[in-house]
């Protein structure tokens, strides 16, 4: 797998936010006073090709999620602006549909990093909605999945991804060595192959069977198993699972066609350097 680069420097939140085509909504007094700095909860949406929109946080968040979203998305940002009641982030790219294979990756560590930033100033996943779905007919908009989130108090956890792809691959991204072993001896000899990259460091199954692609009554079975498993080795190892996003649709890349959601996990405490395989 080839490690990705930036293609060019990113924008200052300041230079994105700088002309009014990309003011950043709040910037007077009177809003400062409006219904939704008051909210206790908030959204992030996904849509289009490359579109991140935020509403109903206060206005200190709009800055956390601009810095986190050029440091993880390796391509940049390419504008910020009002979007009606929202703060709309336009990715560099199309991470969302025709991303590369390392771009899948970077997209998963965008995730982690914005739940990241949003859980230590003190959002966290509603967990009714841990991924809510279709809201209305709008795919024809492009409209994808959202996360709401609530006032929590601020914390420090560990985040890491499980990622379902192609016919018979599950990628482990941030994942604790101790994780990876738990998985590779619970599934035995349901594994063909296990390798990890050294440039991203995410950590890939190969399974024996196309457990994600088996078109029976089997391998329907043989699939949600196999996630109960993944469940109860994330339980042992403290994890639990905030969210399951469904962020490409299965487009983009070329190995790691998405086979179902995403799945975000954390546990408390934040893990020593070195941790992560």
């Amino acid at each position: 797998m080839a490690c990705f680069r930036m293609r060019d420097e990113p924008p200052a939140y300041e230079e994105t936010a700088g002309s009014s085509s990309t003011a950043i909504p709040g910037d007077n007094k009177t809003q400062l006073q409006d219904e939704p700095q008051l909210s206790q909860y908030g959204l992030i949406s996904f849509s289009g090709y490359d579109r991140v929109r935020l509403m109903r946080f206060p206005e200190s968040i709009v800055p956390l999620v601009s810095e986190t979203l050029q440091k993880h998305w390796p391509k940049g940002i390419q504008n910020v602006k009002a979007y009606y009641e929202s703060t709309e982030f336009k990715l560099r790219g199309n991470p969302f549909e025709h991303g590369n294979d390392d771009e899948k990756i970077a997209l998963r560590n965008v995730m982690l990093g914005l739940l990241d930033t949003l859980a230590r100033e003190g959002w966290g996943v509603h967990p009714a909605a841990g991924g809510l779905g279709r809201i209305g007919n709008y795919t024809s908009l492009g409209q994808k999945d959202s996360l709401i989130f609530k006032r929590q108090a601020p914390q420090q956890l560990s985040w890491m991804c499980i990622s379902f792809d192609s016919e018979d691959l599950m990628h482990l991204i941030n994942a604790p060595h101790a994780l990876a072993l738990s998985l590779v001896s619970t599934f035995g000899d349901r594994i063909k192959n296990c390798n990890q990259d050294l440039v991203t460091g995410t950590f890939e199954v190969r399974f024996q069977r196309k457990i994600w692609a088996k078109s029976s009554d089997e391998g329907a079975v043989l699939s949600r198993v196999a996630i109960l498993d993944v469940l109860q080795c994330l339980e042992v190892q403290g994890f639990r699972l905030c969210s399951s996003l469904d962020i490409d649709y299965g487009n983009g890349g070329e190995l790691y066609k998405s086979s179902g959601e995403a799945w975000f996990c954390c546990r408390d405490g934040v893990d020593g350097v070195g941790g992560y395989i």
